[in-house]
C-alpha cells in the first residue's frame, strides 16, 4: 500500500471513531439486524473510500449515505416479501369453501342420518368428531374402556356408511347373474 493510501486509511479510521455513536444510532433507528448492519456500513465505507477526494463534508456524507442504504435495505426487504408471495401458488394451496347453504344442508343430512343411530352411538360420535375429543377423554367422560370407545366409534361410522349407501344400492337393483 502506498503512503497516500495509508494516510487515507488512517483518516477514515479516525473519522469512523468519531462517528461511531452516530452510526450506531442510525442503524438502531432503522432496526437493521446486526449481520446486515455490518454489510451496510461496509458498503458505505467502500463508497466513501472510492469518492474520498470528491467528498467535501465527509462526516455528513457518510451519515447520509448510511441512512440512504438503510432505507434502500428496508425497501428491498419489503419487495422481497411481496415477491415471495406468489398468487398462483397461494390459490393452489387454498381449498375452495363450499357455500354456507351447502354446508348447512350437509350438516342437516348428517344429523338426519345420525338420527338412525342409538343415543349412545350419537353421543360418542358427537364427542369424538363434533367436539374433537380423544378416545381417552371420551372413555373418562362416559366410563367406558378406551378400546370400547374405538370399537363403538368404528361401528357407528360403519352404520352411517351403510345407511348412506342403502339408497344407492336400492337404485342399482340386483346384480345380474
Amino acid at each position: 500500500m502506498s503512503e497516500t493510501e495509508e494516510q487515507l486509511a488512517r483518516e477514515i479510521e479516525e473519522l469512523i471513531r468519531q462517528l461511531r455513536p452516530r452510526l450506531r444510532q442510525i442503524l438502531s433507528a432503522y432496526h437493521v439486524p446486526y449481520p446486515d448492519s455490518e454489510d451496510l456500513l461496509q458498503d458505505t465505507l467502500i463508497a466513501a473510500f472510492r469518492n474520498w477526494e470528491r467528498i467535501q463534508a465527509k462526516d455528513a456524507w457518510i451519515l447520509g449515505t448510511l441512512r440512504n442504504k438503510c432505507s434502500i435495505y428496508w425497501k428491498k426487504q419489503r419487495s422481497d416479501r411481496l415477491q415471495a408471495v406468489d398468487l398462483p401458488m397461494l390459490e393452489s394451496l387454498s381449498e375452495p369453501m363450499p357455500p354456507l347453504q351447502e354446508r348447512s344442508e350437509q350438516i342437516w343430512d348428517l344429523e338426519t342420518l345420525a338420527g338412525t343411530l342409538s343415543r349412545r352411538h350419537r353421543f360418542v360420535l358427537w364427542l369424538r368428531f363434533g367436539l374433537g375429543m380423544s378416545t381417552l377423554e371420551i372413555a373418562e367422560r362416559t366410563g367406558y374402556n378406551d378400546s370400547s370407545i374405538r370399537k363403538l366409534t368404528c361401528r357407528s361410522v360403519a352404520r352411517l356408511q351403510r345407511e348412506l349407501a342403502a339408497p344407492l344400492l336400492r337404485k342399482a337393483g340386483p346384480k345380474p347373474a
